[in-house]
């Protein structure tokens, strides 16, 4: 079978889902485009160019944080609300907080708005992924998986298209552009039907009870602990080049304009992110054929090794566009990889509170990587090239947690 089997309202939530999440990419990468102008103008230049990569790293944690946040609680929600009303409120969510953004006028300000935004987008990321693992066959759902995580280089993109319209505005504007997806609420609740609630009518009541469910079946929580490991090491990977990535480029622009640096900055994501796109779509293929755990073992084990080459002696701009597609093809395709194996590790009724767990609380252990990063770089004479180097052999430890991951190629989601 091929995705073109797909019944109507089975299209539409791929369609849906999709959206949602080129969006939730497309919020964090507006700050990554802005996160050098805005720290610039609160802080000032000299300061910025003493400590302004640690404060960046520094909301980065916090955002990470209320991502890690949103998707447990919302992922609690999506198991006892339903999957449709979880999405519209995360997005709705998101949305008014990315727009908020835009009228922060020192780093606080931005390190609330931006912790309250990943709420919404943690949220979405739980409901979204359970809606589609439920809506349809267990033979599509890794070519689904595919097409989801090709979100992590359309989103991308679009802040970059965007940050290209405003280059001669002010950062703010990239915020005011994150209050688009709202719209997409509309289609949601007037085209999306709530799956067939099976086994979910025996979820337990409350939140505590739910946990409590989770950790009290050894095998679930060992499924569990397992997949929260894999999320901190694939999460924190995929974040370190798409958010450095403005900082690698300012440092190999070296006697640019700011226009053309800001010029160059939008071009590099088009260029890097061709590799996002063709690492999702060989991650689920490959899972499918070697199985979950030897197509996690390696990417895990060749994304720092390409960072490696893109990276070593330091920032070049020419060798970060041919190269860091390299490591974007394994750091961020092995995303596509958590939506396809982290609902087959856990029942219907716990399935959003599960994957939700494993996605995003696995974020409050990677919080703190951006802002040790930006103490590396600093640390090192302010070479983001080091700091993002020493990032991104965070592999090592998932190759020693896959050991104890339970394979689930060929076998039904679990009821």
């Amino acid at each position: 079978m091929n995705l073109s089997s797909l019944t109507k309202p089975q299209r539409t939530i791929l369609l849906i889902a999709w959206l949602g999440w080129v969006f939730d990419v497309m919020d964090t990468a507006l700050f990554n485009f802005a996160k050098v102008p805005m720290m610039t103008e609160m802080l000032g230049a000299r300061r910025y160019r003493l400590e302004g990569p640690s404060v960046e790293g520094h909301i980065q944690t916090w955002f990470l944080i209320g991502w890690a946040l949103g998707g447990l609680g919302f992922g609690i929600l999506a198991d006892r609300w339903g999957r449709t009303r979880t999405l519209i409120v995360t997005i709705l969510l998101y949305c008014c907080l990315t727009g908020l953004t835009a009228l922060c006028r020192t780093p606080e300000q931005v390190m609330v708005t931006r912790f309250l935004t990943a709420l919404g987008i943690g949220g979405e990321w739980a409901a979204g992924a359970a809606l589609v693992a439920e809506s349809l066959p267990n033979d599509l759902r890794s070519r689904a998986s595919s097409v989801l995580q090709t979100a992590a280089a359309i989103g991308p993109v679009l802040a970059a298209l965007a940050n290209l319209g405003f280059a001669q505005s002010s950062w703010r504007m990239l915020f005011l552009v994150g209050i688009a997806p709202a719209f997409l609420c509309v289609m949601i609740r007037s085209r999306v039907e709530e799956p067939p609630r099976t086994g979910r009518n025996i979820v337990p009541e409350g939140a505590v009870s739910m946990l409590r469910e989770l950790f009290g079946d050894p095998k679930l929580r060992r499924n569990a602990l397992v997949a929260t490991a894999i999320g901190v090491v694939g999460v924190t990977g995929a974040g370190v080049i798409p958010f450095w990535i403005p900082n690698l480029v300012k440092e190999a622009s070296h006697g640019l304009t700011e226009l053309a640096i800001r010029t160059r900055t939008s071009n590099a994501p088009m260029a890097i992110h061709v590799g996002t796109l063709l690492g999702v779509f060989c991650f689920p293929a490959l899972a499918d054929r070697i199985g979950r755990k030897p197509a996690f073992a390696a990417f895990f084990v060749l994304s720092p090794l390409a960072t490696t080459l893109a990276l070593a002696g330091g920032s070049d701009y020419h060798r970060l566009l041919i190269l860091l597609p390299l490591s974007t093809f394994f750091s961020i395709g092995v995303s596509a990889g958590f939506v396809l194996y982290f609902p087959e590790l856990f029942p219907s009724r716990l399935r959003a509170t599960g994957a939700g767990l494993a996605y995003n609380v696995g974020r409050i252990f990677s919080a703190p990587i951006p802002w040790l990063t930006g103490i590396a770089i600093t640390a090192f004479n302010g070479s983001v090239a080091a700091g993002v180097l020493i990032a991104a052999f965070i592999y090592v430890i998932g190759l020693l947690v896959l050991p104890f991951a339970p394979e689930t190629r060929g076998k039904p989601l679990p009821l």
